[in-house]
């Protein structure tokens, strides 16, 4: 059995322990695991020896400490209309012969391999977004890291907030989900968060920072520095996304950025010490935590089991806290938004003690 690895769209602690689980458990079956770099683009390639690398036990041994992806990450798309490319990437299959593909992405990544499946392609998907968003999945590698690095920078910012009084927005990435800046901000006790399920205006932001500033601090004084937390795709009511690239990649994505620069240039003639700071790629570009260690460790053990039963067209995937397996066209799906009135109060924007286990956030 020979297996092909590959780590598509943007990079993301916990792909390389994945990596590592996936050649881990092959060499209990002697399987041999070969490396794709550049994700997809190794596939669409005539000169595919050069993209890539034999992966044994004693090649991956750092591999799970490691951030990043040692495949390396590309944003090609097989299957894209305008430039299909899937007699290619199938006689490249062919050519490697390959018994076996495994994916390690997101949505894009995961939808060009549930479309190889359909063509008779041996898929097996591996959730990677730390967005948390795809469909069919409590969990997507890189998304616990990029929580502990958003609530440490969240802390970071607040004691120069608090030494000049200055009103913060920490922008972090989220482009249709809300989950890390939701989180992470709740981690770091933000004093207001904003998402892009939950549209707000620009007057309602203003008098809640007004009301915040107003309250007595434990010494007696007005409290008066915030940090807000803002998802890059966050935006006031009947407006688009504040910036895009006019770059579109083979997914079609702008690249989103800015909407904490713009609603601070919007307010600071009201709030005269605002300051404006994005994480940017700083989120993804981390040492994995522990968590994702151990995600991308079972999450790639149970790739290699599925190949073995012969169960491809599937994603790993995790719910109820247990490893299972989706169709890998569900990815597809509507994504894993935050449903806001489930967890708050919309009214008073409050949140909801009653949770159940169900509920609460993994």
């Amino acid at each position: 059995m020979r297996i092909g690895v590959l780590t598509g769209g943007g990079d993301a602690p916990g792909l390389n322990p994945a990596v590592a689980g996936i050649v881990e458990r092959a060499s209990v079956y002697g399987y041999e695991v070969m490396g794709l770099k550049r994700g997809w683009e190794a596939l669409c390639v005539e000169d595919i020896d050069s993209y890539t690398v034999p992966l044994g036990p004693e090649v991956i041994r750092e591999y799970s400490r490691l951030g990043g992806s040692k495949l390396l990450c590309s944003r090609t798309n097989p299957v894209s209309e305008k430039n299909d490319r899937t007699d290619l990437v199938l006689s490249n299959i062919k050519k490697l012969k390959l018994d076996a593909l495994v994916a390690i992405g997101g949505d894009d990544t995961l939808g060009a391999g549930a479309a190889l499946a359909k063509m008779g392609v041996a898929v097996i998907g591996i959730p990677k977004t730390i967005d948390r968003d795809l469909a069919g999945t409590e969990y997507s590698l890189g998304y616990d890291t990029a929580l502990n690095v958003i609530c440490d920078c969240a802390e970071r910012i607040a004691h120069t907030a608090e030494s000049h009084q200055t009103i913060f927005f920490l922008e972090v990435m989220g482009r249709h989900a809300g989950w890390l800046a939701l989180r992470g901000g709740e981690a770091a006790f933000a004093d207001i968060i904003l998402i892009p399920e939950y549209a707000f205006t620009l007057e309602k932001l203003s008098s809640v920072i007004k009301e915040q500033l107003e309250r007595k601090g434990y010494s007696g004084f007005e409290q008066t520095y915030k940090i807000i937390v803002v998802a890059e795709g966050a935006h006031i009511e009947g407006e688009e996304e504040v910036r895009k690239d006019a770059h579109l990649d083979e997914f079609g994505h702008y690249s989103l950025g800015g909407v904490g620069s713009y609603l601070k240039g919007l307010l600071e003639h009201e709030f005269h010490h605002t300051r404006y700071t994005a994480l940017a790629y700083l989120q993804r570009g981390a040492p994995p935590s522990q968590k994702d260690r151990q995600m991308g460790r079972r999450f790639g053990n149970n790739a290699v089991e599925m190949i073995k039963n012969g169960e491809f067209g599937y994603m790993v995937a995790l719910q109820r806290s247990r490893l299972t397996k989706v169709p890998l066209e569900k990815v597809k799906e509507s994504p894993n938004l935050v449903d806001v009135g489930k967890y708050y109060d919309t009214d008073r924007l409050n949140v909801k003690i009653e949770w159940t286990d169900e509920d609460a956030p993994r």
